[in-house]
């Protein structure tokens, strides 16, 4: 007997979302590497990439929880989560206009990168407290730390903080 088809949902939480995800991380790295090299063509490949990450992050912050029978998460999970990948896809525009030379790209990432170390913080002693916390957050604590990293970075370097 066949399975049911998945519901486009699922279908883009599970299948969808992650692979473009990763097609954007190699383009927006790619699209780094050919700024570094000065190759024509770099800043629409790092457009691409970055526009293409922010939205695939703007589009996670509103799937379904993944909840497993017998879990109770906190009230606070779900907000905590559109709020990681919300400020993710914040910090991924500020990037983008900082990286293009765009006027009010280190006011976004400085707005960003602080809305994901709270959200990150929050999260934290949130999935300390109850491992049922620490499971539907885990991905996107994950995330939020790596691009909560790059965000620091980028305003360290760009004299911010």
């Amino acid at each position: 007997m066949q399975a049911p088809p998945a519901s486009f949902i699922e279908l883009l939480q599970k299948k969808i979302l992650p692979n473009v995800q990763r097609i954007a991380l190699l383009l927006s790295l790619a699209g780094l590497l050919f700024i570094i090299l000065h190759y024509p063509g770099a800043s629409e490949l790092l457009l691409i990439g970055l526009s293409a990450l922010a939205s695939t992050y703007f589009l996670m912050a509103f799937m379904p929880l993944q909840i497993r029978s017998g879990m109770q998460p906190a009230l606070y999970v779900p907000v905590l989560l559109k709020a990681i990948y919300i400020s993710c896809s914040v910090v991924c525009i500020g990037a983008l206009f900082h990286f293009l030379k765009l006027e009010g790209g280190g006011q976004i990432l400085l707005v960003g990168t602080s809305a994901t170390g709270v959200a990150l913080l929050a999260s934290g002693a949130l999935a300390v407290g109850k491992k049922d916390n620490w499971i539907p957050l885990k991905d996107a604590i994950i995330r939020g730390s790596g691009i909560f990293l790059l965000g620091i970075f980028m305003l360290r370097q760009s004299s911010i903080i």
